[in-house]
């Protein structure tokens, strides 16, 4: 996710909509209505939405975001365990399979 940050004096970011939506993990639609609402400190530059999030929502959701991302790297490694694991089964499944034939050929 490419989000432009525009630095405020303020504890917080200038974000546009559409990065904003993505960072705090809510639809468009949902930060236009907060806006309507007012609800959200918001400008508009050059026709477009920016919203003004604060730091600590931003750091937040980029510690969810680490976490997120280790959790599924460490899935992933079960994923790679767990299909060797069946790939080894299978090659003893095989390899008894062959030895019961031999048995049964006698």
């Amino acid at each position: 996710m490419a989000i432009k940050l525009k630095k405020n004096n303020e504890n917080g970011q200038w974000l546009k909509l559409n990065d904003a939506a993505q960072l705090l993990q809510v639809s468009e639609i949902t930060l236009r209505r907060k806006l309507k609402s007012g609800k959200l400190k918001s400008e508009i530059r050059d026709g477009k939405y920016f919203i003004f999030v604060q730091d600590t929502e931003v750091k937040e959701k980029k510690n969810d975001l680490v976490y997120f991302e280790s959790f599924i790297a460490e899935k992933e490694s079960e994923l790679r365990d767990l299909k060797k694991q069946i790939s080894d089964q299978k090659i003893l499944i095989n390899a008894l399979e062959y030895q019961l034939n031999l048995v049964k050929s006698k």
